[in-house]
């Protein structure tokens, strides 16, 4: 790192400790401004090296969640095939701020935390070099690693295989847990996650374990022993409290603090950007005989009524296509939810200020109150005081849930399961609860009522197959603004089953993996591109069929 680059980021780093707002940091913005130069002359880097990594890894996970949300139909996908909704570009930008910033900072800041005997900053580095390098794993395959970001040895970094590379990945999470066992000179000025508490970075070193040990449980027989000596130790993210998240703030300066998402849709002056999924706001509203309890948080109406004008919306012209099996959503999800098919690619209609848009979880925009009202114009609640959700604590129980019923783990998978649909909808209803109407917010009895049927259904599913499929379907409604996981869960098991084809019925071939970032090709001698989007990562080989 040179020094102008140096001083580009200490300004950014001081002003972005002014900007965030942690609910986990111990530190507060106070003291941070009482001393903004207290960082003695051996610490210095290391500090702006780990709030540098941390910063890049919430965007990081932006950057690639929204694709894996899109494939599964958790938001819309353009399309209108698999083999040509994203171009070998689409992770370009991602592919530079992971090796390029990220696993390049790490690098750096390992010696000198080493020498400075900051071992809680190592810790925090080895646990998001852990997840990123898994992460590029699940969405592309075989990717350079042990030769990558070794300088000028290795100009061309040959690809290691996934499998190598999850490998390494679980000795960084062991060798974290060490580091935050070692008593250091000082922990980091401002962990923007969980702000210097090691006990809660270890639960989330061993959270991530319990994930990519689960993801392979496809291919290697051994991992539910691996599993059970996990949950022996009790030390998962076991509440909101302890979710691994980024968190942004409702400021619009320089830089934009505010959920990336929020600007391109909530800007006063402009209508809104994206599409959401019909299907996944049909599945939310009309799956169970009531609604979900989340699903004004998810989403909201510009209006309460769907278009009879064919220039807003040309298929209310059209009948379902043929390849729709009888009772899929198409079209109109009705009540006034307004998004699109998946993989319907059609030009945009003027219909920004009458789609449904994102709501108030998790990017920070409005509740929906039953107004109806245009978001142009608005008052917009927490202007973008969002999270990205990486890794929750419903999410730990939805996957021991999983593990239970496949791999007979330690526990009962109906237990965990009704654990992660009540944590999912306490993590919502409790988000910025300010902002929801007086009466509005659901109450217990309609959590119950919920929770109940879902528990029936799967107490009346004929066979794990089928008790499967309910566990992974309350998963993807509690995944909502986490792609990454969605993507992940629905190659390794195949469900949720009903999910809405394409609006083509030639949809091309699924994305078992996304083609190689241009940037990596173009840039290194050693990796071709990948012959097409089917090549499976190693721990979905032999999974289920997928469309």
């Amino acid at each position: 790192m040179n020094n102008k680059f140096k001083n580009i980021i200490l300004k950014g780093v001081f002003a972005a400790s002014l900007v965030f707002s942690f609910s986990a940091c111990e530190t507060t913005e106070l003291e941070i401004l009482d001393n903004p130069n207290g960082l003695t002359p051996s610490t210095a880097d290391a500090e702006l090296f780990i709030n540098n990594i941390q910063v890049e890894t919430g965007t990081y996970f932006e950057n690639i969640t929204e694709e894996g949300m899109e494939v599964t139909r958790l938001l819309h996908m353009f399309g209108p095939t698999y083999d040509n909704a994203y171009a070998a570009s689409q992770f370009d930008a991602t592919w530079t701020r992971a090796y390029g910033s990220i696993l390049a900072d790490i690098r750096a800041l390992a010696p000198l935390a080493e020498e400075a005997q900051l071992y809680t900053h190592n810790g925090i580095a080895s646990v998001l070099e852990a997840y990123i390098i898994t992460s590029l794993v699940d969405y592309l395959g075989d990717i350079p690693y042990s030769q990558a970001i070794q300088g000028t040895d290795f100009p061309n970094p040959a690809v290691d295989d996934g499998a190598s590379i999850y490998a390494a990945a679980i000795t960084l999470l062991d060798a974290a847990i060490t580091e935050f066992g070692r008593d250091e000179v000082s922990k980091p000025t401002n962990d923007l996650f969980y702000g210097g508490d090691e006990a809660k970075w270890i639960q989330l070193a061993n959270t991530l374990k319990l994930k990519l040990l689960l993801q392979t449980r496809l291919v290697d027989a051994s991992v539910a022993g691996q599993i059970n000596a996990l949950i022996a130790t009790d030390d998962f993210i076991e509440t909101s409290a302890d979710d691994f998240q980024f968190r942004y703030s409702s400021i619009d300066a320089n830089p934009d603090s505010r959920h990336p998402i929020f600007g391109r849709n909530f800007n006063v002056a402009a209508d809104v950007a994206d599409y959401m999924s019909n299907s996944y706001m049909a599945e939310m509203k009309d799956g169970k005989s009531v609604p979900d309890p989340r699903l004004n948080y998810y989403f909201y109406r510009q209006s309460l009524n769907f278009t009879t004008d064919v220039n807003e919306n040309s298929c209310i012209t059209l009948d379902a296509p043929d390849h729709f099996p009888t009772g899929t959503t198409f079209c109109d999800p009705g009540d006034g939810y307004w998004g699109r098919d998946h993989a319907n690619s059609a030009g945009i209609p003027p219909d920004g200020g009458l789609r449904t848009t994102w709501g108030l979880y998790p990017i920070g925009g409005l509740y929906d109150d039953g107004g109806g009202a245009a978001i142009p114009g608005r008052a917009i609640s927490i202007q973008g005081a969002g999270i990205s959700p990486i890794m929750l604590s419903s999410y730990v129980d939805f996957m021991l849930a999983e593990s239970a019923l496949t791999l007979s783990t330690t526990g009962d998978a109906r237990t965990y399961l009704e654990a992660g649909i009540r944590g999912s909808i306490d993590k919502v209803v409790n988000f910025a609860p300010d902002q929801v109407p007086a009466g509005s917010a659901p109450d217990a009895a309609t959590i119950d009522a919920y929770v109940n049927e879902v528990l029936a259904d799967y107490d009346a599913a004929g066979s794990d197959d089928a008790k499967l499929e309910i566990i992974v379907q309350e998963y993807f409604i509690a995944l909502f603004g986490n792609g990454v996981e969605a993507y992940n869960t629905y190659r390794r098991t195949g469900k949720p089953g009903n999910l809405q084809p394409t609006l083509l019925a030639a949809s091309g071939t699924y994305i078992n993996s996304f083609l190689y970032p241009s940037e990596l090709v173009d840039q290194n001698s050693s990796v071709s591109q990948k012959p097409d989007q089917t090549v499976r990562v190693f721990w979905a080989v032999g999974g289920p069929t997928l469309d």
